[in-house]
């Protein structure tokens, strides 16, 4: 009897659907090539697995008991799949072929720079905007000030070259890396974006908010990471030359050479332009007439599948020829000829080791320089009128480890130092600056739908107090098509060479300016030379400056309504403390003033960063973005009043009023269209709406009267695939020809025409 009974139990158990056979299958796009890293998992269950290189997938199904499942196929970059396979389909144990169409995004995007590892975009917890190597190449943009001025929220400035304003911040407070390696070399905060070429560009990383937990000092409104070009083919190369308005000439070739695990990629950019003017009356051109030159070239070589060496190099090399005149005493013009060279140079070997599968260690030296010098002379003499030089120099060393402990939990941590000198004439002593830090990383996911990431460096340095960076930031996917993301931190911003160790006067106004450590023997000097009618502040009044610091916060969000449609909104918030600026503290007896630097300013910065791209059709795409910025320093003023008792009282007002050079509305536009048969077009447009120019009653904000109206400028451009691998291009920007000797960036309408060979 318990043998007829447990027969009869065994065949009700197997006669009812099992699924005990394993899935195979193929993932490919619309043109047949496979697609690796694509995520394919059984709806429902936990059983979940990723596309190799080749697109293949086996998932090991342990005996699900239902009559169909459902498969999710999921990418970034292509429309999600779902389909419904029968337990019949399944047993017959064929090949399961996916194909998957691309959706708003032209590829997978990975980055780098939000996390100091490689992430998908799509997982990363703190909002990243990526500009991708095509959408450079479909605009035509040369240098990384072309491209950032299209981008939403990042407006072009003009103050000592060509800089970058993010959420309502000056450009000294970003940070900009080639290939995680900061650029060095700015003027008076400003780092000529001019000087950066966009050619050979894989994709560039923009991170808003305060990024020192991993970055450091000079990340206190963000960061923009531009990533280079790495082949993985055998032989491949290209050559670009575009010739447009004022002479402008740019020609780019590169070449890599791939073989055995030894990978070498090098490029060579030559820019050059005959300059122009916005003001015809003047003898100096807006922009003199220029011809710069930059060198790159990476290396990787694999010892094994653990050890691996890199290096790279860059080197950017340009001279200007300019024009400029003076008035003698005698009130008599007189024309100077001036020539002014600069270059700069990154050098950064690194080994990577992985002595255990979750364990990656990296040791990386960066080794920079930059360096200008300048004369002017008199036009008709030759007579050296005034000359300058300026070297800095850079050198990192840095050891980070990364641990996956689980699939679950992922932690960083780093260690290196800051090596810096000047070598300058208005800085006498060569001074030095040396920074130790050490910051660490954990990410934690407790489900595919969470994660959390929390962060913290420290900064010692030799000059000012040591500094703490925290940031913490989550994201949660609520759905398929929404996820939300936020993040709460500190930034902070070092003190710069000038304000600490500057000692310089003007020869020709007669004004002098110290840095803080500088000050108090530049006033005794002067005293000693006879040169001080008044002191307005006591030298032993003069406290050290302190790093100007930043608390912020940003939170938002993504919504696809439908795979066609990407919705992205970002809120944002920054109080920021200690600012530092120059102030009188001294009388010449010439009339002149000294100047040195306190902290002396409070800012916020807020407002609403949104986004929404589509894709209309699979020839058409596009894009609109929109930022409204609410930018306010504090102001106090003291004045004397009458209270309620008629008595004479003193009383400080405090409030916080608009900051010159913020636009409280800015947007921009793009449309592309790219036809089957290889011809292609876009339309690019940018607004920046009315701001405070000019102080015109030296009450230190924004009144109405004191605005200048807003603009728009608008770019275009058409290309045609030949043969395929010959493209021609030819386009225009600032259509419309818009120009402001207040802008001088802009240089009106510019047609050119390129042509580009890849092969």
């Amino acid at each position: 009897m318990f043998r007829t009974t447990f027969l009869s139990l065994v065949i009700c158990i197997i006669s009812v659907p099992v699924i005990g056979q394993s899935i195979s299958g193929t993932v490919t796009d619309e043109k047949g090539n496979p697609l690796g890293d694509v995520h394919v998992r059984i709806t429902d269950s936990g059983i979940t697995t990723i596309t190799g290189n080749d697109g293949s997938f086996s998932l090991l199904i342990e005996s699900l008991r239902k009559n169909e499942i459902i498969l999710t196929v999921s990418r970034v970059g292509y429309r999600p799949v779902r389909m419904t396979l029968s337990r019949q389909e399944i047993g017959d144990g064929g090949i399961i072929e996916i194909q998957m169409k691309p959706t708003i995004y032209e590829s997978e995007t990975m980055v780098v720079t939000a996390t100091r590892t490689l992430r998908d975009v799509e997982d990363v917890s703190i909002p990243v905007s990526v500009v991708s190597g095509e959408e450079i190449n479909r605009s035509g943009s040369m240098r990384l000030s072309d491209i950032l001025s299209e981008q939403t929220g990042m407006q072009i400035v003009n103050d000592h070259g060509t800089g970058i304003q993010m959420q309502g911040f000056d450009p000294d407070y970003t940070l900009i890396m080639i290939d995680g390696n900061p650029v060095i070399g700015r003027t008076t905060g400003t780092l000529d974006l001019t000087r950066i070429s966009v050619r050979d560009v894989q994709q560039i990383e923009i991170v808003k908010g305060p990024s020192s937990a991993l970055w450091g000092s000079d990340a206190l409104a963000g960061v923009i990471n531009i990533i280079t070009k790495k082949s993985s083919e055998p032989v491949s190369g290209g050559l670009t030359t575009r010739y447009g308005e004022n002479n402008t000439l740019d020609l780019n070739g590169s070449l890599s050479l791939n073989r055995a695990g030894w990978n070498n990629d090098v490029s060579i950019n030559r820019n050059s332009s005959g300059g122009y003017s916005l003001n015809p009356e003047s003898v100096s051109q807006t922009v003199p007439k220029f011809e710069n030159y930059t060198l790159r070239y990476n290396t990787s070589y694999s010892f094994s599948d653990r050890l691996e060496f890199k290096a790279g190099i860059r080197y950017f090399h340009e001279s200007q020829q300019s024009r400029s005149s003076i008035e003698n005493e005698d009130e008599a013009i007189q024309l100077l000829r001036g020539d002014a060279n600069r270059q700069d140079f990154i050098a950064t070997p690194s080994v990577s080791f992985t002595p255990l599968s979750r364990l990656n260690l990296e040791l990386e030296w960066m080794s920079s320089f930059y360096e200008t010098e300048s004369e002017l002379r008199f036009s008709e003499s030759g007579e050296m009128y005034d000359e300058t030089q300026f070297s800095q120099y850079y050198n990192k060393p840095e050891l980070q480890a990364g641990y996956r402990w689980n699939n679950t939990h992922h932690s960083m941590l780093g260690t290196g130092a800051i090596f810096e000198r000047l070598d300058a004439d208005r800085y006498p002593s060569q001074p030095k600056f040396t920074t130790q830090f050490m910051f660490a990383q954990h990410s934690y996911t407790p489900v595919q739908e969470l994660e959390l990431t929390g962060g913290l460096r420290f900064d010692s340095h030799s000059e000012y107090s040591s500094q703490w960076s925290p940031k913490l930031s989550a994201r949660y996917k609520a759905t398929d098509w929404i996820q939300f993301r936020a993040s709460a931190g500190r930034g902070f911003k070092a003190p710069e060479f000038r304000q600490l160790f500057l000692d310089f006067t003007n020869s020709t106004a007669g004004y002098s300016v110290f840095g803080q450590s500088t000050a108090v023997e530049g006033i005794r000097r002067l005293q000693d030379e006879g040169n001080i009618a008044q002191i307005l502040v006591p030298v032993e009044n003069l406290d050290q400056i302190r790093a100007e610091s930043s608390w912020a916060v940003n939170a938002g969000f993504d919504i696809d309504p439908t795979s066609n449609v990407r919705i992205r909104v970002n809120l944002f918030q920054n109080n920021v403390s200690d600012l530092i600026e120059a102030a009188p503290i001294a009388r010449k007896t010439n009339g002149q003033s000294v100047f040195t630097y306190f902290n002396v300013d409070e800012v916020f910065t807020r407002g609403l960063e949104s986004e929404v791209r589509v894709r209309i059709t699979d020839q058409i795409w596009g894009s609109l973005g929109y930022q409204l910025l609410d930018a306010r320093r504090k102001i106090v003023e003291d004045r004397t009043v009458q209270d309620d008792q008629g008595e004479i009282v003193e009383r400080t007002d405090i409030s916080y009023e608009p900051m010159f050079n913020r636009s409280r509305h800015s947007g921009n536009v793009k449309l592309f269209y790219e036809s089957g048969n290889g011809w292609g077009a876009n339309v690019r447009g940018s607004l920046r709406g009315r701001y405070g120019l000019f102080d015109s009653n030296g009450n230190e904000f924004v009144d109405d009267g004191e605005c200048v109206p807003g603009h728009t400028v608008w770019n275009a451009a058409v290309f045609k695939e030949l043969f395929g691998n010959l493209t021609i291009q030819a386009g225009a920007d600032n259509l419309f020809n818009y120009r402001d000797i207040n802008q001088p960036y802009l240089a009106g309408r510019l047609w050119y025409g390129q042509v580009t060979m890849n092969f």
